[in-house]
């Protein structure tokens, strides 16, 4: 008797179960095309969107910031200026600067997690398309490593044949003594270069243009312009589909889960990023280590492992239904021979938004602010690896640390903050003051805590005067062109092994180092004893966690300056000039100050490659100057809005939550067969059910 009660009760909740979605629009329902199953149905939630597209999110955050993470390795492997890398870092942008608009525009016109899976398979394909130089440059890069392998190995005696073979690999000094007749005399070999170039030749190559260096730019080009194509619609359509899909006072929590894993992306390809710059570009054990001046990474290996779990993690996506809940289309696609009106009612909210006395004010301080940053994020890897003296995976790992702990813990924040307080706009924005001006404060700091420039023998310290008054410079034959630094026993830097007198070589020590009583040597420079890294660190911790605290309340000011009708448009409008005067402006201009600060570029008969040397005092003051300036400004547009938001009183604030249904039968949407009891689908734990 219990059993047949038993089954009564799951035979009348499954018919109740399928009763209940059948009732729903086909656009409500999980899957795609007609399989669309039960069991899928308990999935269409905004909790469950939320955490299947922060996957997406974060695997598209890290393939947008993997190449800043790589950006001097691959400097380093195919001889680019900063200029040239600040350009394909800005190529992002050009895809992005392309669609944004139209995308912002369509976004109640489609469906929009289909579009969103499009756009991450888009992202995990632009990233191997970056990887394909490396594959195309193979052969080169393996003859590369082959060379460096014959070149640095153990010899127990190093002849002057074996030197002057190898000179330009490793400039040693080419002297030769002979004492067969009793009596000691040089033959000196020159070590000057064979084209006049002006710049270093550096060791193996390395930081050098190459044949492969303008393929390598078309090809990188390429793929960072489909990373913007696909970047477009996402911020306007999650900003849409969210908003449209929960309560008001709810959309900066879910946008702030969405926003803060996705800040952890830069985290992920830094970390991981020096992971891989630990590793030889062609994956083989080779006889040097990192702190090299031939090491280069292996760059193009995040591209292809983060291209690939890109393309897996975004099917989910595809599942979610068009909505999530019943709403009225504001926009509807025009009917045919109405493409005019609908072309004219776009330049009408175009020019809404340009004489909104709120809205323009503070995209315009976004666009600022994000100028500094895009410029400063691009070259974040640079500074460090220069300013500090360290190598590249280093760099790459504290900057994962500094972006884990201050970025993303400040995106959190910052909605949870905006979420619980029920902050107003005017109280958005009287927080957002608050933030820039201790931004402020940490920004001077910065002009503090740097290093000076190393003290390197053979440039700008003068090389020991042996008895017959010749420095080993002269007495060796050594080429102020050739640039490869080594760090002596005796802690000094010197421009290369022949301007410390070595005339002997194993492994990767050179020995017999005459100039400075016959010591041993290193490749690369010495490590500094300054002290200021970590304090430079906890500096940059604190204001990235405050930079980014205000983004919500920023966003959220934004978003409610504008009618509903506009919002759609707005998001969009405010990406493509915070792209355009920011994300794309910024990497190109602050390259080219960085080049500003370069001492030594690589060069060879091929032309100028790399930057081998900083001048780090002007960079650090270039580079701080550049973040004040438009702190300044930001904060003085800030203060204007705060000012013209204490007039305004029609803030696009909380609506009815419930839907008119009659209403929306005016519209002629499918939307209209709802049922007026319509409630949101139930999950389901056995007999029981919890009501969302």
């Amino acid at each position: 008797m219990g059993e047949h009660k038993e089954r009564n009760r799951r035979s009348e909740n499954g018919h109740h179960q399928k009763s209940h979605h059948a009732s729903l629009p086909d656009d409500m329902l999980c899957g795609i095309g007609p399989i669309k199953c039960i069991c899928l149905q308990s999935c269409a939630r905004m909790g469950t969107f939320v955490g299947a597209y922060s996957v997406c999110g974060l695997m598209t955050s890290i393939l947008s910031m993997y190449i800043v993470s790589q950006i001097t390795t691959i400097e380093k492997q195919y001889g680019l200026s900063s200029s040239q890398s600040g350009f394909l870092l800005s190529c992002n942008d050009i895809g992005f600067l392309v669609t944004t608009l139209f995308a912002s525009y369509i976004a109640r016109k489609v469906h929009i997690p289909r579009v969103l899976w499009f756009c991450v398979i888009l992202y995990g394909v632009a990233g191997i398309v970056c990887s394909i130089s490396f594959f195309v440059s193979r052969d080169f890069v393996f003859e590369q490593s082959k060379q460096l392998m014959d070149t640095i190995k153990p010899e127990v005696n190093s002849n002057f044949t074996m030197v002057t073979t190898i000179n330009r690999k490793t400039p040693m000094c080419n002297i030769k003594r002979d004492t067969g007749d009793g009596i000691n005399y040089a033959v000196l070999h020159s070590n000057t270069s064979v084209c006049d170039i002006q710049g270093a030749e550096t060791s193996y190559g390395v930081g050098e243009p190459n044949e492969y260096t303008n393929v390598a730019i078309g090809l990188i080009a390429i793929g960072m312009i489909m990373q913007g194509l696909a970047k477009a619609p996402r911020y306007p359509f999650i900003t849409t589909y969210v908003d449209d899909n929960v309560k008001k006072k709810n959309t900066a929590m879910y946008m702030g889960i969405i926003s803060g894993v996705g800040i952890f992306g830069p985290a992920v390809a830094f970390g991981v990023g020096g992971v891989f710059s630990r590793q030889y570009v062609t994956l083989e054990d080779v006889p040097i280590t990192p702190r090299h001046p031939a090491w280069i990474g292996a760059w193009w290996l995040g591209f292809v492992i983060f291209g690939v779990i890109a393309i897996i993690t975004s099917f989910p996506i595809l599942l979610f239904p068009r909505k999530l809940r019943p709403r009225p289309h504001t926009f509807k696609p025009p009917k045919t021979g109405s493409y005019r009106k609908a072309a004219l009612e776009f330049f009408k909210v175009f020019g809404r938004l340009l004489t909104n006395t709120v809205y323009m004010p503070l995209v315009l301080s976004n666009c600022i602010a994000l100028f500094a940053i895009a410029g400063m994020l691009a070259f974040s890897a640079k500074y460090l690896e220069t300013q500090f003296f360290i190598p590249a995976w280093k760099a790459n790992m504290l900057l994962g640390v500094m972006n884990v702990v201050a970025a993303s813990a400040g995106t959190v924040v910052g909605g949870f903050i905006v979420t619980k307080r029920k902050l107003s706009p005017l109280a958005c924005l009287r927080m957002m003051l608050v933030i820039g001006f201790f931004g402020f404060l940490f920004d001077v700091f910065g002009y503090v805590f740097g290093c000076s420039n190393a003290d390197i023998v053979g440039y700008n310290v003068e090389s020991p005067i042996d008895v017959n008054n010749n420095t080993c410079t002269e007495t060796c034959g050594c080429d102020s062109h050739t640039y490869f630094p080594i760090c002596g026993s005796d802690n000094n830097n010197y421009m290369s092994p022949c301007h410390a007198g070595c005339t002997e070589r194993s492994g990767m020590m050179f020995k017999n180092c005459t100039c400075t009583g016959n010591m041993v040597a290193t490749p690369g420079l010495c490590e500094t004893s300054c002290k200021m890294l970590y304090p430079h660190l906890v500096n940059n911790i604190l204001a990235g966690f405050l930079a980014t605290l205000g983004m919500m309340p920023g966003f959220i000011v934004m978003l409610r300056s504008v009618s509903e009708a506009d919002k759609s448009m707005a998001v969009g409008f405010s990406s493509l000039l915070s792209t355009l005067c920011g994300w794309f402006a910024g990497p190109v201009v602050f390259g080219r100050i960085v080049d500003t600060a370069c001492l030594i570029w690589s060069a060879s008969c091929s032309g100028v490659g790399a930057c081998a040397l900083y001048d780090n005092d002007d960079f650090r003051i270039k580079k701080n100057t550049f973040q004040i300036i438009p702190r300044f400004l930001t904060i003085s547009l800030q203060i204007f809005v705060y000012c013209q938001s204490k007039k305004k009183t029609d803030w696009s604030v909380d609506k009815p939550e419930e839907v008119d249904v009659n209403e929306a039968m005016m519209d002629g949407d499918e939307m209209d067969t709802i049922p007026k009891d319509w409630k949101p689908a139930p999950i389901y734990k056995g007999n029981k059910h919890i009501d969302a």
